[in-house]
């Protein structure tokens, strides 16, 4: 019965602790009183706890766990983690090391409190530096490109850096130590406690290791040997630390030279100098920083190492590790290259028309990286026996082939030291012959309905040719060209117009835009059309030439390749029983006497040998006799009127008229009898007369009439004036 309650007593006050510590002792609290992220957890591998400066245990930490002013973190054993620093520094934590984090604000900088254990610092080289915490103290990293330095502190609580790569600079006070890759220093505090203290210091740091992997006990913000781990309130003035440097023999590489690029063709070494009887380990890495992608070989007692051949392509960085006594030592970090020299394989190769007969090539490569060569053959044969072309040298890979047939072509990488790739598959191209000219046939040219030169041509069709250009020139040599027809396919039945006589041949095109030498020249005919008409009309007859019959009239442009002029002439508008009529002139007269329609029309007379002339349209002028001129009326002198002038003073008397329309001009006649015998007759092209001049005295009787080429009006009525002049 006693051991049941034993047992019931001892469950409670485990649930009892287990409750508490879920409930009561969190290691989370609120991050609003914790001020700024300092730190950031970006990869965990098996256990990494934390505590924050508030909290009572330790937790496990997960991958973006926040870490503040004193939060601590612990790797257990086989484990580790990386932490990024606001400054963006990256921090990797091996296995078995307790590292506090913390800011000087007045320093501008992010305090690393390491505890035990060891750590390695990817600087980036910007942003607020780093500092380690040494006792009292800071060691403030200042750099101004990325850099890499290892920090451990061993049992005794010695501290020590040693630089991985790039270059640091430690400032404490007014001391500056600069580090470069390979060198270390021993870091100490001349007001470290006596060695009882450190015994105590270490005490509790066991303690405190015992607490983090237990999860039961905090451990203190105080640290044993040279390194405090406390607030950064709680960092004075102390004094400078003693920094020495820690000399070990320069680990020197020798094969292979920096940057150099292998192919994996044949053992290749890696070599170095220096490391005799040392613990020495090799490190290849994908990344400058060997923190991903690293392969590490132990080395120790060797000069030389095998690179691996199942290393893929690309580039990777490698270095020496001494480490002896527990404390790296590294070489300097040196870069190589791996290319696998697998053929190259090409794209579909491109013909290119240059001028007749001439072709480029090209022939793309895929996959092609800029500033890589290239070696390729243009051969004759599938063996590549006979060599027709060879290129060597960086994309784009050209070819010039001005021999039409099949070609072959290959490719393979060029690496130098006559160092080349497999050749890729064979590619082949065919380059077609030049396009042969064609054999043009025509019939014999004829004006069709529409009045254009017709006649139908025929040929071969030719081979590669895409279409035909039929062409129409001016002389024999084409020098300038009238026409350009394009046809797809014989036959074709040509139409034109063109003025002047001319020439005429036919050429084949391809696709590339290449033509073809030119067919048989043909002379064409040109087409000469009838006369532009100005002005058609029937003339009646002359009124002053009695006997005179309508003339029909015409006058037209000339046409500077007509020799004369015919004219048609009917009465029906279908020129039935027309009459031809030729002239040389560009104006024409002909006597008719019925009244009526007449159709017409005007044929340019041309050599017929080379010009084709054709009529004006059937055009069409009526006649018919005019009819009388309105005759005008007298205005002035009235009827009687006296003009009776003082001796010595001019003449002056006014006749006027009305108008009379179709009139060119007035006959006034003027005569002292009212027969008008012996009449004085004036032509007045207005209608008015002022008469100026003396004439006897007397009854004066004067009479007007309309007047043209062909008509007269009758007269208007007689008047009468009577003229003196006065002594």
């Amino acid at each position: 019965m006693k051991k049941i309650i034993v047992a019931c007593i001892l469950g409670i006050s485990v649930l009892s602790f287990i409750v508490a510590k879920q409930f009561l002792f969190k290691a989370e609290v609120n991050s609003e009183n914790l001020g700024p992220t300092l730190a950031e957890v970006r990869n965990v591998k098996n256990e990494l706890r934390y505590k924050h400066a508030t909290g009572f245990f330790w937790a496990d930490a997960a991958q973006s766990q926040k870490l503040y002013n004193g939060s601590e973190v612990f790797t257990g054993p086989s484990s580790e983690a990386l932490l990024e620093m606001r400054n963006k520094d990256v921090i990797h934590v091996p296995a078995e090391t307790l590292l506090r984090i913390s800011e000087n604000v007045q320093a501008g900088t992010l305090a690393l409190n390491l505890e035990r254990g060891s750590l390695h610092v990817e600087g980036k080289g910007h942003g607020k530096p780093l500092s380690v915490r040494v006792g009292n103290s800071d060691l403030v990293l200042k750099a101004d490109a990325p850099y890499g330095l290892f920090a451990k502190k061993d049992a005794s609580g010695q501290l020590t850096l040693s630089m991985a790569s790039g270059s640091v600079t430690l400032e404490n006070g007014d001391q500056k130590k600069t580090l470069g890759a390979g060198d270390a220093l021993s870091i100490a505090d001349p007001a470290a406690s006596d060695k009882d203290d450190t015994d105590s210091g270490k005490q509790g740091e066991q303690d405190s290791a015992e607490g983090a992997g237990s999860g039961t006990s905090e451990v203190s913000a105080g640290g044993g040997g040279d390194i405090k781990i406390g607030p950064e309130s709680e960092v004075k003035k102390a004094p400078a630390l003693k920094m020495t440097e820690v000399v070990k023999e320069k680990l020197v590489l020798v094969e292979p030279a920096p940057k150099k690029v292998l192919y994996g063709q044949g053992l290749e070494f890696f070599r170095w100098k220096g490391g005799e009887g040392k613990k020495l380990t090799l490190q290849t890495s994908r990344t400058a920083d060997f923190l991903t992608e690293t392969r590490s070989e132990d080395v120790s007692e060797m000069k030389e190492a095998v690179i691996p051949k199942d290393l893929g392509a690309g580039e990777y960085y490698w270095r020496l590790v001494e480490n002896t006594d527990g404390i790296p030592h590294f070489s300097d970090t040196r870069t190589f290259r791996i290319e696998r020299l697998g053929s190259a394989k090409i794209g579909l190769p491109a013909l290119t028309f240059k001028e007749r007969g001439k072709w480029s090539l090209n022939v793309p490569v895929k996959d092609a990286k800029p500033g890589e060569k290239f070696h390729m053959q243009v051969g004759k044969n599938k063996g590549f026996d006979e060599i027709f072309d060879e290129y060597e040298g960086p994309e784009p890979l050209k070819s010039f082939l001005d021999v039409s047939g099949e070609y072959n072509i290959r490719v393979r990488k060029a690496y130098g030291n006559n160092l080349y790739s497999e050749w890729s598959d064979p590619a082949k191209v065919i380059v077609r012959p030049p396009l042969s000219a064609p054999l043009l046939s025509k019939t014999d040219e004829k004006i069709g309905t529409t009045g254009l030169s017709e006649m139908t041509l025929a040929w071969n069709p030719v081979p590669y040719a895409v279409d035909y250009l039929v062409q129409i020139a001016e002389g024999p040599k084409f020098s300038r060209i009238l026409k350009n027809v394009v046809v797809a396919n014989p036959p074709y039945e040509l139409k034109h117009n063109e003025s002047v006589p001319g020439y005429m041949r036919l050429v084949a095109r391809s696709v590339e835009g290449e033509y073809s030498p030119p067919s048989e020249v043909y002379q064409i005919k040109g087409v000469i059309k009838g006369p532009s008409i100005e002005k058609k009309e029937v003339l009646p007859p002359i009124f002053d030439q009695p006997g005179s019959s309508p003339q029909f009239h015409l006058v037209w442009t000339h046409r500077d390749s007509a020799k004369k002029y015919r004219v048609e002439l009917s009465r029906d508008p279908k020129m039935a029983g027309s009459q031809m009529l030729e002239t040389e002139n560009v104006e024409f007269f002909h006597n008719v006497s019925e009244e009526g329609w007449y159709y017409f029309r005007v044929w340019p007379v041309v050599d017929e040998s080379k010009l084709f002339g054709l009529p004006t349209p059937i055009l069409a002028v009526s006649y018919g006799k005019p009819a009388p001129l309105i005759t005008p009326k007298l205005v002035t002198p009235k009827k009687s009127e006296v003009f009776l002038i003082p001796k010595g003073v001019p003449v002056s008397i006014k006749f006027s008229w009305t108008e009379s329309p179709e009139n060119e001009w007035y006959a006034l006649e003027m005569a002292r009898n009212p027969n008008f015998k012996d009449a004085t007759e004036i032509r007045v092209e207005a209608m008015e007369y002022v008469l100026k001049k003396p004439i006897a005295n007397g009854q004066w009787y004067f009479r007007v009439r309309g007047r043209n080429k062909y008509m007269a009006s009758a007269w208007s009525e007689t008047g009468v004036f009577y003229f003196g002049v006065s002594q």
